[in-house]
């Protein structure tokens, strides 16, 4: 999996030690970057929901979200897991 090492690095850094609430919103979205090219799409959803909690408009203009939102739910998953099979609950409106 390509996403391997940065899922284990991802593991070791501790989002809520960063002060500023943009960057860390962007350091969930590298984090979901990790998941999903690790193929987790369930992991990496709820990584990205925990960045719009934090900075709602960070995410909405990521590309990487973006395109982590729209490859994950547009894509039939192939898992067991049905969470990546819908859109998000919280799905901003650019991706719609």
């Amino acid at each position: 999996h390509a996403g391997g090492e940065p899922v284990r690095q991802s593991a070791r850094a501790e989002a809520e030690a960063i002060p500023s609430r943009p960057r860390r919103a962007r350091h969930r979205i590298e984090q979901a970057r990790a998941y999903h090219l690790d193929a987790q799409p369930d992991v990496a959803l709820a990584t990205l929901a925990q960045a719009h909690e934090t900075a709602p408009d960070t995410i909405r203009y990521n590309g990487y979200a973006r395109r982590i939102i729209g490859s994950s739910w547009r894509k039939p998953n192939p898992s067991p897991r049905p969470a990546a099979a819908e859109p998000p609950t919280w799905q901003p409106a650019w991706a719609s």
